[in-house]
């Protein structure tokens, strides 16, 4: 998750038992230029989780798994092409 919404994501500081959240590379400013927001679901649970990520949908980024990035990244694109 990227700035616009890191502070929400820190606010559930248990939103699933497995999440581990992490910071990344500080920016000039000394603010972490994104959270790392990792968690273990069974793939039934992943279309739900997709649906909660789409609310951040230009604050968000999948990093895996591959399916994940795939849909979010098509999700993204279908948004852009109702604009255009």
């Amino acid at each position: 998750f990227f700035p616009d919404v890191m502070v929400f994501i820190q606010e559930g500081e248990k939103r699933h038992k497995s999440q581990k959240i992490s910071f990344g590379a500080k920016t000039p400013d000394g603010k972490p230029s994104y959270l790392d927001y990792r968690l273990k679901l069974p793939s039934r649970s992943l279309t739900e989780f997709s649906r909660w990520v789409y609310r951040f949908m230009g604050s968000a980024q999948f990093l895996t798994p591959k399916e994940l990035v795939e849909k979010h990244k098509q999700a993204a694109q279908e948004l852009l092409a109702r604009y255009l």
